[in-house]
């Protein structure tokens, strides 16, 4: 059954009608194959490069197209602090104009993090309460500059390309474990800061943790192994909360992100078993 009606001039659609997307957050140490697992994703892909020789690990790609953005200056991260400002403007003619580009990836939100510390210094230095800000201590006003600027562009990223129903995948780093005021191991999370590390993921459908343990890859969908935070809607949760992936880098073969998007759009978005090794 369809519906004509409206809500404040905006069509109003059944869920089963909504084309479903994926929103995912990649985060694991380095070399745990974070870049590898994101060059699975559906499709073309634009690559948002932040950190240095990012694609560099996957060799020659026709499915690739980079935006190499690691050698800008900190100040670039003010391009990502508005929807409608101008890497956002481009981005939204891009995939309105390039039908093949299926997936956007961000590499990494962590370096962005790292440059909106520096910037973020900077511009509090200006300002009344961040006049004593540095690097080594960015003080209130630093810290509350480089937290707004990287939610903007994890918001931002998703509203563009929900418009244009296309897959983002947000690759981050693992940070230093967790300890309590004794010196006591916890957790360990995401290098992005207290806050972002709760905040980032609100809106992401799949956060995806990755393990080489150096016999096996690693790829856990919920809270385990003392990693969080982890979760998924499109894989079940009620039994094990990691699963063993299988993938050859050099021959690309194995399963990986559009084999389980695939699996999961045959479902009909209801929840898919792990994948099995």
């Amino acid at each position: 059954m369809t519906t004509d009606l409206t809500l404040g001039g905006l069509n109003v659609v059944q869920p089963k009608n909504i084309v479903r997307r994926m929103a995912i957050l990649l985060w694991a140490s380095s070399g745990d194959g974070k870049t590898t697992l994101a060059s699975t994703a559906p499709g073309k892909k634009l690559w948002v490069s932040f950190d240095p020789d990012a694609t560099a690990c996957l060799g020659p790609r026709d499915d690739i197209v980079e935006v190499k953005l690691y050698d800008q200056p900190a100040r670039i991260v003010e391009k990502f602090k508005l929807e409608d400002g101008p890497f956002f403007r481009d981005l939204d003619k891009m995939l309105e104009a390039d039908q093949d580009i299926e997936t956007v990836v961000v590499d990494s939100i962590t370096t962005f993090r790292d440059k909106a510390m520096i910037h973020g210094v900077v511009v509090a230095k200006g300002t009344a309460k961040g006049r004593a800000s540095t690097i080594e201590d960015p003080g209130y006003a630093g810290y509350g500059n480089l937290n707004t600027w990287t939610r903007q562009l994890v918001a931002n990223m998703l509203i563009v390309t929900a418009k244009h129903n296309r897959h983002l995948v947000l690759i981050a780093h693992e940070d230093k474990p967790t300890t309590d005021s004794q010196g006591q191991f916890l957790y360990i999370s995401i290098m992005l800061g207290s806050s972002l590390n709760v905040q980032v993921p609100v809106n992401i459908t799949e956060c995806w943790h990755m393990l080489d343990t150096g016999k096996k890859r690693l790829i856990q969908i919920r809270p385990c192994r003392s990693f969080k935070p982890m979760k998924t809607r499109m894989f079940r949760t009620t039994g094990e909360p990691e699963f063993v992936w299988n993938y050859n880098d050099e021959t690309k073969e194995g399963e990986g992100i559009t084999t389980w998007y695939n699996r999961w759009k045959d479902a009909k978005f209801g929840k898919i078993d792990l994948p099995q090794a």
